[in-house]
């Protein structure tokens, strides 16, 4: 999820910020959130103005929030997130070499406008997220099925060739290349939803990156919501889909686009949200010696780092790039900036279930000053003047304004900052128009396979521009070795590549912060942070 998706967006001001308010508010004297519950609908920020709520364009986690209530995946996460469930699918077969997936979709599956949800529509979906004129940046997910990687680089034309079949209305097949570790727990992930073609193809064409089929009223989903109401810079309304065959405990959920920390804090406080998406630095202190029940913070499985652009200097060499991450204090950031209990990272993939990092990174100015000498800058003289970009938010602001710092006093060199609105920093990213650059990734499953892809040389979410066969050759093993113990030796062999060459800087694993109304029921905390939004809903006493 950039975080990856990417978890942050640009700030509300002036009339955009007084537009939420009075949306909060709706104008009168009772708390919003008492109004709301009354009526049973759920208040929410998700911080961010959503880019795309199109699931096989999306990258950023304040879209996925709202698409995970409009649409259903074939299978689910389970509350521990030890295993998946079903979900649109009732069952599935995996054939004992590993390669085939046979999915028995549940019957009574309908679209928010009444249709039945069939395979075939399964298999246009898929095909449509692999189509070279979509450009879909996480295309690259959908590889390791027969076809794919050729069909969506334009070395084949035809697709029935690809591994996406359907033999009857209520079973979809998906045949890979080879075994494919965290295949079945991908799915879960928005790129792999259905798309409700005639509908799709009534806003123009379905693999068009023009066409807009996600307005209120003309979006069809499978979901336990449908979309009834999109005001930009405001909020998204969701309401009970009448043809889910689920039960479903809101009536309606509003997801609130306030990027302010304190604004969401505020909003909380004063009785306008029942759940925030963040909680600012300075505030988390007091509600802890409080010991106020309404705070929450999840350890999530998730990695904060620091892109270069290699593609050009200084950058693109590696001395540079190593200088830049030996001079970070990351404790420093953890414990007096970022203060969200979110640990420091030393491994580009942090310890998670199952996994250890194999090589980790240390700090020395010492060393970062020698290695910068030794590039032509001693004690920075002749360095050129280069850019920190982020997207707009003030946590990713005070972040920036600290290693800005540790940079100038360490290495003596100067680093400007330059902020982003959302959509124009994830264009920024794509385009490389930058020197260096903030990223996140917050994946969809716990296998660490997910976030070592990220800087795989043909990765959609690889914004570096580094390419290193010998990793890319691991990353190919790894995703193929069934064996646990096996693939996380190939693991250790990508973090000590990862490590020399440093094209990106970790610096920061992740902890989720939120505010939730102790009236709230079923707001599950796990390491992934996922709740279906259909169990959400209010407790029946106080």
């Amino acid at each position: 999820m950039p975080s990856p998706s990417l978890p942050t967006r640009g700030l509300l001001t002036g009339l955009g910020l007084l537009a939420v308010a009075c949306a909060l508010t709706a104008c009168s004297r009772t708390a919003p959130a008492d109004t709301a519950r009354a009526e049973n609908q759920i208040l929410i920020s998700v911080g961010l103005e959503p880019s795309s709520l199109d699931p096989h364009r999306n990258t950023g986690s304040s879209e996925s929030s709202i698409i995970s209530a409009l649409w259903d995946p074939l299978v689910d996460w389970n509350a521990d997130i030890s295993a998946v469930e079903p979900a649109a699918a009732q069952s599935w077969e995996i054939s004992p070499d590993g390669r085939t997936y046979t999915f028995h979709l549940d019957p009574r599956n309908r679209w928010s406008n009444g249709d039945p949800v069939t395979a075939q529509q399964w298999v246009e979906s898929l095909i449509r997220f692999v189509t070279p004129s979509l450009a879909a940046e996480l295309a690259v997910k959908a590889y390791p099925i027969v076809g794919v990687e050729d069909y969506f680089n334009g070395r084949t034309t035809d697709p029935s060739t690809l591994g996406i079949h359907a033999p009857d209305d209520h079973t979809l097949v998906l045949t890979l290349r080879e075994p494919t570790a965290g295949f079945l727990g991908m799915l879960t992930a928005y790129p792999w939803l259905p798309v409700h073609f005639p509908s799709v193809r009534a806003a123009g064409d379905p693999y068009s990156l023009s066409t807009n089929f996600t307005r209120p009223g003309e979006l069809v989903t499978n979901g336990p919501y449908k979309l009834t109401d999109w005001r930009p810079n405001q909020y998204v309304e969701v309401t009970r889909n009448p043809h889910y065959p689920r039960e479903v405990e809101a009536d309606s959920i509003r997801f609130f686009a306030i990027d302010s920390l304190d604004a969401e804090e505020r909003a909380f406080r004063t009785g306008q949200l029942h759940l925030t998406n963040g909680v600012p630095s300075h505030k988390i202190a007091i509600y802890r010696e409080a010991n106020d029940p309404a705070l929450r913070i999840t350890p999530r499985v998730a990695t904060s780092y620091i892109s270069f652009n290699t593609t050009r200097p200084p950058f693109d060499d590696v001395r540079v790039r190593q200088a830049f991450s030996l001079a970070l204090d990351r404790r420093q950031l953890a414990d007096a900036v970022i203060r969200t209990g979110a640990p420091p990272s030393y491994a580009f993939v942090g310890p998670v279930p199952g996994h250890t990092p194999g090589t980790v990174l240390t700090e020395s100015v010492t060393e970062a000053r020698r290695l910068l000498a030794e590039a032509g800058y001693p004690d920075g003289a002749g360095f050129p003047s280069v850019e920190y970009l982020y997207n707009t938010n003030e946590r990713n602001r005070q972040i920036g304004e600290a290693i800005q710092q540790m940079w100038k006093v360490n290495l003596g060199v100067d680093v400007t900052l330059h902020n982003q609105e959302w959509k124009v920093f994830l264009d920024s990213r794509q385009q490389q128009a930058f020197d260096l650059a903030r990223g996140s990734w917050l994946p969809w499953t716990p296998e660490p396979i997910e976030l070592y892809e990220l800087m795989k040389g043909d990765s959609g979410t690889n914004n570096s521009g580094w390419v290193h066969a010998d990793y890319d050759a691991l990353y190919e093993e790894a995703r193929r070795t069934v064996d646990p113990a096996a693939r996380e030796a190939l693991y250790h062999q990508m973090d000590a590549i990862l490590a020399e060459e440093m094209p990106v800087i970790p610096y920061a694993y992740y902890a989720v912060t939120r505010l939730v109304d102790p009236r709230i029921d079923n707001w599950r905390q796990n390491i992934l942070e996922l709740t279906p939004w259909r169990l959400v809903g209010f407790k029946t006493t106080d």
